[in-house]
């Protein structure tokens, strides 16, 4: 009887250490995030104080392959603190930035948590930060003007 207790101890711990992932089965993907009202240059998204800019498209590409690859379970921050505005909204998504608390300089941060699937992988998370600077219209750098824009984030995961 002591034997088969012992067995039953030893069963949960083998089975995790049978169950690690390995980093060549994770998600490598590129990640396009599209918005309207909005200006994108150097990774920063340039939107018009006390406007409305839009969320239009969440999309991933598979890096190595050409399977396909999605994101799900999405969850929006705003400057570190979940939106219940954003979180769990479709798309397109308004952000209302008269709305939204912000800081005097009009730096932002739109946090993204999210699951990422590729066919024949393993799931995994991923965590963005999209820097979101509210200017006035006349304070649009290098003359830009809002409309559609998109901002890629490419996986820093290289394949072999």
């Amino acid at each position: 009887m002591k034997k088969l207790l012992y067995l039953l101890l030893v069963i949960p711990f083998a089975m995790m250490i049978s169950s690690c992932s390995n980093d060549k089965d994770l998600p490598n993907v590129d990640i396009t995030m599209s918005f309207d009202n909005a200006a994108v240059k150097d990774g920063t998204v340039y939107v018009v104080k006390d406007s409305v800019f839009s969320i239009t498209g969440l999309t991933t590409k598979a890096v190595d392959s050409n399977k396909q690859s999605a994101i799900v379970n999405v969850r929006y921050f705003w400057n570190g603190y979940p939106a219940p505005g954003l979180t769990w909204a479709g798309l397109p998504m308004e952000i209302d930035m008269a709305k939204m608390s912000q800081p005097a300089s009009g730096n932002n941060i739109l946090g993204l948590d999210a699951t990422l699937l590729e066919v024949d992988k393993s799931m995994s998370y991923c965590t963005l930060s999209i820097p979101i600077k509210s200017v006035k219209i006349e304070d649009m750098p290098d003359g830009l003007v809002p409309g559609e824009a998109t901002l890629t984030f490419t996986s820093s995961r290289s394949s072999k």
